[in-house]
């Protein structure tokens, strides 16, 4: 699991997710990122307090799941202090449960290319290690 530092504004929101979507729509066929507000899902989110993220997932091999998060909450709480120029956050999970290389190779290429075309430098910020919790 990782988490970028998207280097954009908080208000640059829309255009981030419009990118995201063309992107996944373009060279996937994958449906638009979801929006998550639902109180249980962002409750799972504290001590941050969010009244949104985002997130896309596969379920079949190759499994991976993405979330896209403001690096500032609504209470002003900034997860990666270091980084005040990342206004948002994208977490990465890159499971690979039948640990094959060639499947570890498609996810690996997929987020690659993901993050060459958000429209934004991105900043690794956080590598977990096995089994660590998230931040």
């Amino acid at each position: 699991m990782l988490e970028y530092g998207i280097q954009c504004s908080p208000e640059d929101e829309k255009k981030l997710v419009k990118n995201i979507n063309a992107f996944l729509d373009k060279e996937y066929g994958y449906r638009k990122i979801y929006k998550w507000d639902h109180k249980s899902l962002l409750e799972a989110r504290l001590p941050f307090v969010y009244s949104h993220y985002y997130c896309q997932f596969m379920k079949q091999p190759p499994v991976w799941y993405f979330e896209l998060y403001p690096n500032t909450d609504l209470e002003g709480k900034t997860k990666f202090k270091g980084h005040p120029d990342c206004g948002w956050i994208l977490f990465v999970n890159k499971r690979n449960e039948d640990n094959t290389e060639k499947r570890r190779q498609k996810v690996m290429d997929f987020f690659n290319h993901f993050i060459a075309n958000l429209g934004y430098e991105t900043t690794l910020l956080h590598q977990y290690k096995d089994k660590e919790d998230r931040l």
